[in-house]
């Protein structure tokens, strides 16, 4: 580590005892920021990492980004809402929608036909096909994202089985929409943060000021909140992602199950102490301390660091403190158990990124895959409109790299993933509003669950002799197999035999569903 940072440096003309000096010029009266003139000595002790206020010294004297600094040393930001998505949640909790590395290399995509007919189920593979790998910066993007998401938990899930636990939903914030009017919609469901944390679920109007979260199925209690007092609507959920293949238990936490007095929410301040903005994001959360170190040591399981573990004394003693943890791996997993953007802990940490480095740490330096970019500005934009006219619906940069753990599918392509054109006729009640479904090739077998009810059946992707997709519910007996009539909106069950009148592609193990028609 101490000669991949003196290399750094040298390509910037820089000597150690150079940026020594200047730190201590810079904030002669924090010691945080002042770096030792002997850091490459330190450098080469196991367990040793330059602080966040260190780092951003290193970022504003070099020029290079304060992210790209952050990676040399293992910590790579992008990897935050990664694992918000991927570890098992207690509680709903929201994923940071941030790309912290914009020049990291993603996937784009390139018509192959004008389109699918309308209500047809075809897989993207014959729209689609993919392009050469484009920088994240090279695409247009919105400057400010009118989208949050989140994960729901398995303890309060008030809309089960509407939306079930470990789903990802996508939530059109308050700003998109008239929340007294969208309050009126029938059957919407809205991500509301209270006094124990976040809540999605649908609302009973009391009145303008006053509504009660409505669970679904599970028994949970009947609360009355007061808007703004005891509760803010956050936003409306308008998409969901449901893993079908691994689905956690529902359960009803002793907390939720009776009836409690609503406790007033604190007022949102955009200035917070660092210890502050890490006890309301933890009370958020839901968590408690030791809840919340078992779920660090997942973290250092899944980035094979210990450094990311933290113990329940440190987090509580975080919360008494001003100055937070030294070590940048403590950030990095405060930063994905409590659900608080980098930039936002960093900013309370006294470290304004925005006085940091702004050139980009070449990939040989970053240590990134090099690959070539040699597209034209032109090509891109055309492409970037292309995808925006034509995509179903958008998600951050996130989800592509953590779908294949969501569904546990090392090898993910478009072809394993359908598009369902236009809205169609189904009996099934999360296949009717379905937009794609992702399915597992390798998984053939037809199997049933007699204890679980018809929307927790297996569904199978069919394909006919006629050369038509089918997406349905169904039971074997080796030879023949027969279509559940509720599964796609047939209208009698089909028996038909295997292979010569209907083969088996895969079954389902993920689902898109469109909750609204926008706001």
């Amino acid at each position: 580590m101490a000669i991949r940072t003196r290399t750094i440096l040298g390509t910037r003309a820089l000597t150690l005892s150079e940026v020594a000096r200047r730190s201590r010029e810079l904030f002669p009266d924090d010691a945080r920021f002042h770096i030792p003139p002997n850091l490459y000595h330190t450098l080469q002790y196991r367990g040793f990492s330059p602080s966040i206020q260190q780092l951003f010294i290193l970022s504003r004297v070099s020029g290079y980004r304060l992210v790209d600094w952050l990676s040399v040393f293992g910590v790579v930001l992008d990897d935050i809402p990664l694992l918000q998505a991927i570890l098992p949640a207690r509680y709903t909790t929201l994923i940071d929608e941030n790309v912290y590395d914009d020049q990291t290399w993603t996937l784009s995509f390139e018509p192959i036909t004008r389109g699918l007919p309308e209500g047809s189920l075809r897989p993207l593979g014959e729209w689609l096909r993919i392009g050469t790998p484009r920088r994240h910066a090279a695409w247009r993007h919105e400057s400010k994202s009118n989208f949050l998401y989140a994960k729901i938990g398995c303890h309060d899930a008030l809309s089960f089985p509407e939306l079930l636990p470990g789903s990802i939903v996508r939530i059109a914030k308050q700003a998109a929409f008239a929340p007294h009017t969208a309050l009126t919609k029938r059957g919407a469901f809205f991500l509301v943060e209270h006094g124990k944390g976040l809540a999605c679920c649908r609302l009973h109007v009391v009145d303008q000021k006053r509504v009660v979260l409505c669970p679904i199925y599970l028994p949970f209690a009947h609360v009355e909140l007061e808007l703004e007092k005891h509760a803010r609507i956050v936003g409306a959920v308008d998409f969901e992602l449901r893993p079908t293949a691994v689905r956690a238990p529902a359960r009803v936490s002793r907390g939720l199950a009776q009836f409690w007095i609503p406790p007033r929410l604190e007022a949102a301040s955009a200035e917070l102490r660092l210890n502050d903005l890490l006890r309301r994001a933890r009370r958020r959360s839901g968590l408690t301390f030791r809840e919340a170190s078992a779920k660090s040591a997942l973290i250092a399981r899944v980035l094979r660091n210990n450094e990311f573990f933290c113990a329940a004394g440190s987090l509580s003693d975080y919360e008494t403190t001003t100055h937070g943890p030294r070590h940048i791996h403590k950030m990095f997993s405060l930063c994905t158990l409590y659900s608080i953007s980098a930039w936002e802990f960093m900013a309370a940490a006294g470290v304004l990124a925005s006085e940091a480095g702004k050139d980009a740490m070449p990939d040989g330096l970053r240590g990134r895959t090099i690959l070539p970019d040699a597209e034209s500005l032109t090509t891109r934009q055309t492409t970037w409109s292309w995808q925006r006219s034509n995509s179903v619906v958008e998600f951050p940069y996130f989800f592509g790299r953590a779908a294949a753990d969501l569904f546990q599918m090392p090898h993910l392509s478009i072809r394993d993933i359908f598009w369902i054109g236009g809205r169609r006729e189904s009996f099934h009640p999360y296949l009717a509003d379905a937009a794609a479904i992702i399915i597992n090739r390798r998984k053939k077998r037809i199997t049933s669950q007699p204890s679980a009810p018809l929307w927790a059946q297996p569904s199978y992707i069919l394909l006919g002799h006629d050369g038509q997709y089918v997406c349905a519910s169904c039971e074997s007996d080796g030879k023949t197999l027969v279509m559940r009539p509720f599964s796609n909106g047939f209208q009698r069950p089909l028996r038909l035999r295997r292979p010569a009148e209907i083969e088996v592609i895969g079954t389902v193990v993920g689902i898109l569903r469109k909750l609204s028609d926008g706001w």
